[in-house]
């Protein structure tokens, strides 16, 4: 495993995903999440890109509820979307972002 291969895997991408969004093929995707061989760095910027969309849909989404009137059970009903381009286009990285937004809203209860 490599940093990329966990980079990929904690936005969500399957490899045929991530070969699509920073368009490269698949076989690329692989060697760089198998090997110790790093991809360029614009595939790099790429990643974080996605991981920033992921972030900011996370945060408006979080910063968008009503905490006083949040109760538990709205947790499980977090719907959001995630702007961008690449993130966009799968559901591995809206998962991740809303995990984020769940994640921040629960520490109104901690």
């Amino acid at each position: 495993m490599s940093n990329f291969s966990d980079m990929v895997r904690y936005i969500g991408l399957s490899m045929e995903e991530a070969a699509a969004a920073l368009d490269v093929s698949t076989d690329e995707i692989i060697r760089w999440c198998e090997t110790n061989e790093a991809p360029p760095l614009h595939i790099w910027q790429g990643l974080v890109r996605m991981l920033d969309e992921i972030r900011v849909s996370a945060e408006e989404a979080a910063k968008s509820a009503d905490l006083d009137q949040l109760e538990a059970t709205d947790l499980n009903r977090v719907s959001l979307t995630v702007p961008g381009q690449a993130a966009s286009e799968f559901d591995g990285p809206k998962r991740a972002a809303t995990a984020l937004a769940v994640a921040t809203l629960a520490r109104v209860f901690v």
